[in-house]
């Protein structure tokens, strides 16, 4: 556990001077030296590297998958590199366990590379691998399925058959409950037994935050296995508008966010706005009943601006000059998540929401539920949203009929807004129900 720089650095030295002499397994304990320490040199990076593909048949199956995890913890983006490695780690799918599984997913996630036949080959392995998994590689495994957006049905369900009774014993430490339970919400799984167990290891680990007080997070108190912010910002998301669970649950994260409230970095604030929209609009009760440090905790979270990069893709500046060329009223904004743009028609209270390529799973048309959740923010903020798919855009090849697309696009929106107002107002009671679902209801309804 030695970090002084000085000796890294002159370890860095050796290093350089004897790597013509390394075998595999030196290549591999170095990397894996340095990804333990966090210690990141690119000149003795890049001087391992061509060691790599001289030794690629030689590492083990262990070796592969630490090598792979270094690259993430380095954040050394080398795609040769680990392509390479991915294609040895496939070639000794007989020696799998569930750690390998877990590491390789993860590193493969971190650089998005997308590997259809590595994920076959986990799809295979799992029924039989998952039964030995721990809770922390389960939640590796899924958080890298969530993080590519491939939702494995099959595979899901096994996951969440182990997840389950991990949960059952709480098995589960604070960071990977969080991030298990923010994966699967993130891939629209919902199982209500599943949701059953994670609620009642949640509620366990705030009873134990609330009952030390406000100082809870305390560096003499860093050994208790007690939510973070970042765990608590991602749980709440998760349970309030993607999942579901009951106002104790919400009430208390609430309670301990906003004793953490100084500690809210701008990610974690733009997340925690979008949820308040949620809050407000499907427990209106709960935030009224709320105690009033905690109202002014939310309402400072909410209402301070937060800086976040936002980018418009280029197929999206090419629908909006579309509508620029139509003679439509633009802007585009940051309307209900100050990270994603929207193009928003001011005349009409409407918004233009350009689907792309990642707001889909991957290899299917379903839209993944942030995706359907930032529709639903629209939606709730009383914008009328018309939904243009990436690949119906591409289809259009004339700048005709993409106008033509446009045209048709919003008079069947105004026919839809002329039809509601005409119906009869719903009961309060299917709107709260509406409010509560699992965004299954949006599907891939184009408006």
């Amino acid at each position: 556990g030695v970090r002084a720089e000085e000796v890294w650095a002159r370890f860095s030295q050796r290093v350089l001077m004897t790597g013509a002499l390394m075998g595999s397994r030196d290549v591999a304990m170095i990397f894996f030296a340095f990804a333990r320490i966090k210690y990141r040199d690119v000149k003795v990076l890049d001087m391992l590297s061509p060691f790599i593909l001289r030794h690629v048949n030689d590492f083990t199956s262990l070796e592969v998958v630490m090598l792979m995890n270094a690259h993430k913890k380095l954040e050394y983006q080398r795609i040769d590199n680990l392509k390479l490695l991915l294609n040895a780690i496939c070639d000794h799918q007989d020696e799998w366990t569930g750690r390998h599984i877990a590491l390789a997913a993860n590193a493969v996630a971190h650089f998005y590379i997308y590997e259809p036949s590595f994920w076959r080959m986990v799809a295979v392995s799992l029924p039989k691998l998952v039964w030995s998994m721990n809770p922390l590689e389960l939640c590796n495994l899924v958080a890298a399925m969530a993080r590519m957006d491939r939702r494995d049905m099959r595979s899901l369900a096994l996951i969440a058959r182990m997840c389950r009774r991990c949960a059952e014993r709480n098995l589960f430490s604070q960071e990977t409950l969080a991030v298990s339970i923010n994966s699967f919400a993130k891939l629209d799984f919902n199982h209500q037994s599943l949701s059953k167990h994670f609620e009642a290891s949640v509620l366990l680990k705030l009873n134990r935050a609330l009952s030390m007080g406000p100082d809870y997070r305390k560096s003499s108190l860093r050994d208790v296995d007690v939510f973070d912010v970042q765990a608590l910002v991602l749980t709440l998301q998760a349970l309030v508008c993607l999942v579901g669970a009951s106002e104790e649950v919400i009430e208390k994260l609430l309670m301990l966010i906003s004793w953490s409230k100084n500690e809210v970095s701008n990610f974690q604030r733009r997340t925690l706005k979008t949820t308040c929209i949620i809050l407000r609009k499907q427990h209106g009760q709960l935030c009224r009943r709320l105690p009033q440090d905690v109202r002014n905790a939310l309402h400072e979270l909410e209402h301070t601006p937060t800086e976040v990069p936002t980018f418009e893709s280029r197929w999206m500046k090419e629908l909006r000059l579309t509508l620029q060329k139509m003679d439509i009223n633009v802007e585009l904004k940051a309307v209900v998540d100050d990270q994603v743009l929207d193009i928003l028609l001011p005349t009409s209270n409407a918004v233009v929401c350009a689907v792309g390529p990642f707001a889909y799973y991957t290899s299917s048309t379903n839209r993944t539920a942030y995706s359907k959740l930032h529709q639903r923010l629209l939606e709730a903020e009383g914008y009328t949203c018309m939904v243009v798919p990436y690949y119906e855009w591409a289809e259009l090849k004339t700048e005709e009929d993409k106008m033509v697309y446009l045209w048709s696009l919003g008079r069947r929106a105004a026919a839809r807004d002329r039809a509601d107002r005409t119906a009869e107002a719903a009961p309060s009671g299917e709107a709260a129900e509406a409010l509560t679902s699992d965004l299954s209801d949006i599907g891939e309804r184009r408006l």
